[in-house]
């Protein structure tokens, strides 16, 4: 993890908030305007795909952590709770102030197993909730927040581009400080121990941490070139592998039990978003075509088929990649969580091929199916879904399962979003968000001529994008794709107001509140009367962006 200016603590950990200085709010803007660099990035990605599974284990942890107390009420109110994903082969992730977690593409593609990945994000979990952050940053007392995140982005940077990092990083300060970035060695045990115990609660193996750490420490071992950032940050010692191993219950498995299709599926996806050379792709491509292949277990095997169809499709074979596409379609069948990534896959393949038309029939085959995990039974109610920030209202059936969980879906839509009781609104999970985000992508590419065809999909896509984005007013690629598809529908007024809670969800409000003055530039123009209502909320969103992006310059 890229962690931030590690002290060297002494004894014992203070007691939560015990000599700390900085609030939680203060803490939570440090971390808006560092993730407002990061989302500028051109590193970072928003892969609907692999995001929502990142994502998904990272709510579970989330949901166990509240349970267990870890995780208490101003926390999740006050924090962002938002994953980012960096394309980067680096392994390596990183907490940062306000509940902002980063997650690059390289680390999901070494896990063998989501109990592995789980257990990287359950130990930076740990980190947020137990406030390590603010507390190294009380005992950095002479640093000002604006050299604090100048820090924090030159040892994001350092993990990619040395030279980069000295751009960003202060001077005299930075060096003094640079070997300074490791947590201390309790606060590394105390996000051990309580990442380890969120990790039977939220449904995961706790052997994931041991094989995890075993792992890290062949890496280490075989002196690390650079790839694997996390050690230098996170310094692995016997003591640390010890305490976890003698943590696991007697007589629990000692390997993690999911490393099923999905993980290695997700894995393959990441390896080739990681950027590989086409030398690599050819060479994940031959891994199908070698006589050991065929005996592997069919979790690998289905790994091996996506990474052969994602690495033909960047060579630009096409034949090859639908054969690979044909092949894992067969391998899955009978395995519910698995076909739906295959349908996601051969969709998102689709698209890159600038074929809408098989992209919609791929995810046409996924209405009304949800992964496992999320379908529950319980009673069914409608209401109305309202976001009284944003004015997105809209009917929407609500049904509570005997889990707690609580299901959000259109009344027309066969699409549903599982949210768990009391997790914050940023917590939207599931693959619907993935559907909905792939729909518009592709009734964007189709000729205007076609769009009647669909339109049924079209005023689906619609309905879905604005549940998510009422429940998760900070997802910005929502937005964006809603802006796309309320364009389709001819309301480029409601369009133009989705792009700037696109831009105010990454924190750019200074683009927020240009495209809402082009919004308030076309209303007035504007015959339509009911885009009065329209212009009556961009006005108060400007209002309130105008305000922010204040704050936000006061603190440059």
């Amino acid at each position: 993890m890229l962690a931030p200016l590690a002290a060297h603590a002494q004894g014992s950990l203070p007691a939560m908030g015990e000599g700390a200085e900085m609030t939680t709010s203060e803490e939570r803007r440090l971390g808006d305007d560092i993730a407002r660099e990061i989302y500028r990035d051109p590193q970072f990605i928003d892969d609907p795909i692999l995001y929502d599974y990142v994502n998904g284990i990272w709510q579970e942890l989330m949901t166990a952590a509240k349970r267990r107390g870890t995780l208490t009420a101003e926390l999740q109110e006050r924090f962002a709770w938002q994953v980012m994903l960096i394309q980067d082969a680096t392994v390596n992730a990183f907490a940062l102030p306000g509940g902002f977690m980063g997650v690059q593409t390289g680390l999901v593609a070494v896990v063998g197993s989501r109990d592995e990945l789980a257990s990287v994000l359950a130990h930076e979990l740990s980190h947020i909730t137990q406030r390590h952050i603010a507390r190294m940053m009380a005992q950095q007392k002479r640093m000002t927040p604006v050299m604090i995140a100048s820090m924090l982005l030159g040892a994001l940077a350092a993990s990619k581009n040395p030279a980069a990092a000295q751009a960003l990083m202060m001077g005299g300060t930075a060096a003094a400080i640079q070997t300074q970035l490791n947590f201390s060695r309790d606060m590394e045990r105390e996000a051990d121990r309580t990442g380890m115990g969120l990790m039977q609660p939220a449904g995961y193996s706790q052997a994931g941490f041991v094989t995890m750490f075993e792992k890290l420490q062949q890496a280490n071992r075989m002196n690390d070139n650079g790839s694997w950032p996390y050690l230098r940050t996170h310094p692995l010692t016997t003591e640390r592998i010890a305490d976890m191993q003698s943590r696991l219950p007697s007589g629990a498995a000692r390997q993690p039990q999911d490393a099923g299709m999905v993980a290695q599926m997700m894995s393959a996806r990441a390896k080739v978003l990681s950027k590989a050379e086409p030398a690599v792709l050819h060479q994940w491509v031959q891994l199908t075509q070698a006589p050991e292949f065929a005996a592997k277990a069919a979790a690998q095997r289905a790994g091996g088929w996506y990474l052969a169809a994602l690495a033909n499709s960047q060579l630009g074979r096409n034949d090859a990649m639908q054969a690979a596409l044909d092949q894992l379609d067969a391998l899955v069948q009978g395995h519910p969580d698995a076909t739906r990534q295959a349908q996601l896959l051969r969709a998102d393949l689709a698209l890159a091929n600038r074929a809408p038309d098989a992209a919609l029939a791929a995810l046409g085959k996924l209405a009304g199916s949800a992964p496992a995990s999320q379908q529950s039974p319980g009673a069914r109610q409608t209401t109305t879904v309202s976001n009284a920030a944003t004015g997105l209202v809209n009917e929407a059936v609500i049904s509570r399962g005997e889990d707690k969980s609580l299901r959000i879906s259109d009344v027309d839509s066969a699409a549903a979003l599982a949210m768990p009781a009391g997790v914050p609104a940023t917590a939207t999970v599931g693959l619907d968000r993935a559907v909905a985000i792939l729909d518009a992508q592709a009734l964007a590419q189709l000729p205007s001529a076609a769009l009647a065809q669909h339109a049924e999909v079209l005023r689906h896509a619609s309905n879905a994008l604005q549940s998510l984005t009422a429940q998760s007013p900070k997802d910005a690629a929502a937005w964006q794709a809603l802006a796309t598809v309320l364009r389709l529908q001819g309301q480029p007024l409601r369009a133009i107001r989705a792009e700037a809670e696109a831009r105010g969800a990454q924190y750019d409000y200074a683009a927020a509140v240009d495209r809402l003055r082009a919004g308030q530039d076309m209303a007035r123009s504007s015959q339509n009367r009911t885009d009065y209502y329209e212009a009556s909320i961009i006005d108060t969103r400007l209002r309130e962006m105008q305000s922010l992006a204040k704050e936000q310059a006061a603190r440059k």
